[in-house]
């Protein structure tokens, strides 16, 4: 017999849910409204993505129940600093998938999972999975509550409810804080920013992506209300918008502050000539890792400089503490804050440096 199990904050997606205190025993909805059901904690679990990896190594807390993930969340798992605390990650088979999100059901099958992690924005991506028997959790993307069910669907299908809980917690007491902070700065007096990930003859720019920027004292100058989640515009654009600070997406790899000084074509826009453009943390490279609400944080800080409060670096030791309870080296603390490409700009070394 199975007794129920509420989560307040739940989303509507995962409303059902059972749990036996003595095993574990579970049930909950994934975001298809298809009802999930594990005799006890999932402990082989296979993710055709990023995003899965995340959650579950940090609600999980090791990599041991990870059975496979796909090529591309191995590359971007294993060059991070994921890599450093969860060794076993290396040894992760990187055969989920064969291209994109395609199921490698073959595969899959071999290492007898018992959960599948897949997005459900093709139903051809699940169908194939399912017609062998294998149980599949539905992912949906891209909002911000759909990131949170994330952490909570890994913690049901992990029996580890309780670090799930906890995590969220913490993301909204930090979010909680942030607008606290800005509670009575008037929309127009925020700082006027683009988020820019390649700089060409024509230059694309982060538009309406999920993140809160106002949560930072912020404004996006590019969002333009669309579901558009990048806009390219010219160099005669950029320079109509003159943001006062540039950030360059954790993504983008290729792009440094120093490509922004060295372009001639946008040298009078105030955030050049002032020397604020800014690399994000490597920390928000996934927007679904659950560590993602630092980069509100530091966005808050590098916009505000005068109103940060404490050591980010403590911050970002005490996120990862508690949620992958790893103590961080001052040089992974580097590493994550981009400490060398953030070099040239503003104030960036003496505020964030160790």
């Amino acid at each position: 017999m199975h007794t129920p199990f509420r989560l307040p904050a739940i989303a509507a997606g995962l409303a059902l849910a059972a749990m036996s205190p003595a095993y574990a025993q579970v049930s909950f909805l994934d975001h298809r409204g298809v009802k999930i059901g594990l005799e006890k904690p999932a402990e082989r679990v296979v993710t055709t993505h990023t995003s899965g990896a995340i959650a579950y190594l940090a609600v999980d807390g090791s990599a041991d129940h990870i059975a496979a993930m796909a090529v591309r969340g191995k590359d971007a798992l294993t060059s991070a600093v994921y890599n450093e605390i969860f060794p076993g990650l290396a040894d992760i088979p990187a055969s989920a998938v064969t291209e994109g999100f395609v199921p490698n059901v073959e595969a899959i099958l071999a290492l007898n999972p018992d959960l599948v992690m897949q997005w459900t924005s093709d139903p051809k991506l699940i169908e194939p999975l399912e017609r062998v028997g294998l149980k599949v959790m539905g992912w949906d993307c891209c909002t911000e509550q759909q990131r949170r069910d994330y952490l909570l669907m890994a913690g049901y299908a992990s029996g580890k409810i309780d670090r799930a809980q906890s995590m969220l917690a913490m993301q909204g007491a930090s979010n909680a804080a942030l607008r606290e902070r800005f509670a009575a700065t008037p929309a127009t007096d925020y700082v006027k920013i683009l988020e820019v990930d390649q700089l060409a003859d024509q230059i694309r720019v982060v538009a309406n992506s999920s993140q809160d920027y106002a949560l930072s004292g912020v404004a996006n100058l590019a969002a333009d209300g669309t579901e558009e989640w990048w806009r390219t515009i010219d160099v005669e654009q950029f320079l109509v918008w003159n943001p006062s600070v540039i950030i360059i997406p954790a993504w983008a790899t290729d792009l440094t502050p120093q490509s922004f000084y060295d372009n001639a074509l946008l040298a009078s826009v105030d955030a050049i000539k002032n020397k604020r453009v800014y690399k994000v943390p490597a920390f928000n490279r996934s927007p679904d890792a659950p560590e993602v609400y630092l980069t509100a944080v530091w966005l808050a800080a590098i916009t505000h400089p005068d109103a940060a409060a404490g050591s980010f670096r403590d911050t970002v030791a005490a996120g990862y503490k508690a949620i992958y309870s790893a103590d961080l080296t001052a040089a992974q603390i580097d590493k994550l804050l981009e400490l060398e490409a953030n070099t040239p700009s503003e104030g960036y070394t003496a505020q964030f440096g160790g």
